[in-house]
């Protein structure tokens, strides 16, 4: 009798959600990896605001510049704050959907495992049964 695992339509599906999650997992890290290099960027453009103050104009010209690279570093530090906590849910839900993929694997495992001792218990008697014919056949003549 050939082994059919009863679950085997879950397990699909259970594959398919894991793919989905890893999917969304490798799209939130680039998410992540893309939020902190425009972060780097907006850091170096706030450090390299320099000091050349000549008059008025060009103070409140220079004032401005930094005030908007100090804002944009804000802005940037909380995308990545957001990026690092969606990465961080992606990942949850991606080794949760994989452990359910490995639980019916193993369950799989054990029932394939159960069903290679049914199968060899099957032949043992089958093959005592054939001797156990043989014998009487030939214990009549």
């Amino acid at each position: 009798m050939r082994y059919r695992f009863p679950l085997e339509t879950v397990r699909r599906v259970r594959r398919a959600e894991e793919k989905a999650t890893r999917a969304r997992l490798l799209l939130a890290n680039a998410s992540l990896v893309s939020a902190i290099a425009t972060r780097d960027l907006a850091d170096a453009r706030y450090r390299a605001a320099g000091s050349s103050v000549f008059d008025l104009t060009s103070l409140l010209e220079e004032r401005c510049r930094a005030e908007l690279a100090a804002v944009t570093l804000e802005h940037a530090k909380k995308a990545v704050s957001r990026a690092a906590s969606e990465a961080a849910l992606a990942h949850v839900a991606w080794t949760a959907s994989a452990k359910r993929v490995a639980t019916l694997e193993r369950l799989d495992e054990r029932r394939r495992a159960e069903h290679l001792v049914e199968e060899g218990r099957r032949e043992v008697a089958m093959v005592d049964d054939i001797v156990a014919a043989r014998y009487a056949t030939a214990a009549k003549r």
